[in-house]
């Protein structure tokens, strides 16, 4: 069985012209994926057939983490979907090299980078939940805006004392069941 180098990039990361030639010139592929700028996270058809395409043993060459993920937490799930795969991820910028027969290795570093990723997610939480409360402070942040007017909650409360069906004046006011209970409780 003949192992595979293959390439994989995201066209946002490279230069616009003739980028699939000179991100592969330098060295010999057996294959070359690669997504388009517009492709997002949930779409990704040269990643996926990427994924398809490798077979235990090969070697998938990235230029950066970033071209491969744009964020730590989906870097992660990624790297390890295709050590699961036994295959080798280069990763060229950074000159890191996750091989699936030395998970000793590896495991240990996809651990601090998902903690990493973890505080990063409560750092924003924490800026964001500070920024409310600044802004509130100044009277700046009022929340959601309320989905029935003043005068159409003592409509919604009138009709519901009148016994009409909960369901219907849902959809009269075109609010959920959890608003309308949640209108009721209000009073």
């Amino acid at each position: 069985m003949r192992l595979h180098r293959i390439k994989y990039f995201r066209l946002s990361l490279q230069e616009p012209e003739d980028s699939v030639e000179k991100s592969t010139r330098h060295d010999v592929f057996d294959a070359v994926f690669f997504d388009e700028t517009a492709d997002d996270a949930a779409n990704r058809a040269g990643l996926e057939k990427l994924i398809r395409y490798i077979q235990c043993g090969d070697t998938v060459v990235v230029d950066s983490m970033a071209s491969l993920s744009s964020s730590t937490e989906q870097l992660c799930t990624l790297i390890r979907r295709l050590i699961e795969k036994q295959v080798t991820l280069e990763f060229l910028n950074e000159n890191l090299i996750f091989r699936h027969d030395c998970l000793e290795v590896v495991e240990p570093i996809i651990a601090v980078m998902e903690a990493l990723a973890e505080f990063e997610r409560a750092a924003a939480r924490e800026k964001q939940a500070t920024g409310i409360a600044a802004a509130k402070i100044r009277g700046l942040y009022k929340g959601r805006k309320k989905k029935l007017s003043d005068n159409q909650v003592v409509s919604l409360i009138d009709r519901a004392r009148a016994g009409e069906s909960k369901s219907k004046l849902a959809r009269d006011f075109d609010i959920s069941r959890q608003t309308l209970y949640r209108y009721l409780r209000s009073t």
